[in-house]
């Protein structure tokens, strides 16, 4: 998955921090230079993650909350492009996408461990009832029952490995 970031600051202050992330990152650098612009970006597409200049959160957090309620689910990060250097900025933003990157790889394993083991008792209760019906069952009825047995046993030992 390539990395987009939108970068909302003042020309002035962004143009060599936009570069370095490009550079230093490999990422799609998109640059708005007001917060209305930022909002914009923001409703026109979704970012892997949302650069704010902190003068402009500082100057009107109202705006900056708008920002961030459109942001959504995108984490935003306040940085300093005046006081920091391009450098330090990409340092940030790289600690902050691997972050990310763990965070949601965490939220998958629990996911998925979360479905095996629901998967799991559900298949462990067809193999059950499986067994217990071909115990019950019409002779005709057997090879049927003995299919659905085996086929819910290897679905089991698949899960278990």
């Amino acid at each position: 998955m390539s990395t987009s970031l939108l970068l909302i600051a003042p020309e002035q202050a962004a143009d060599a921090v936009a570069e370095a992330l490009r550079r230093g990152l490999d990422a799609e650098v998109e640059l708005a230079t007001t917060r209305r612009a930022g909002l914009a970006c923001l409703r026109r597409r979704e970012y892997t993650l949302v650069l704010i200049e902190d003068s402009l959160a500082s100057a009107d957090p109202e705006s900056a909350d708008l920002l961030y309620r459109a942001a959504g689910a995108t984490p935003a990060l306040e940085i300093h492009c005046v006081l920091s250097s391009a450098e330090r900025i990409v340092r940030q933003v790289r600690s902050a996408l691997l972050r990310l990157d763990r965070d949601r790889a965490q939220a998958a394993a629990a996911a998925a461990q979360r479905l095996q083991h629901e998967l799991g008792a559900t298949l462990t209760g067809i193999l059950l009832e499986s067994q217990l019906a071909l115990r019950e069952a019409a002779p005709t009825l057997q090879p049927k029952l003995r299919h659905v047995v085996e086929l819910a046993s290897t679905l089991c030992d698949r899960l278990r490995a």
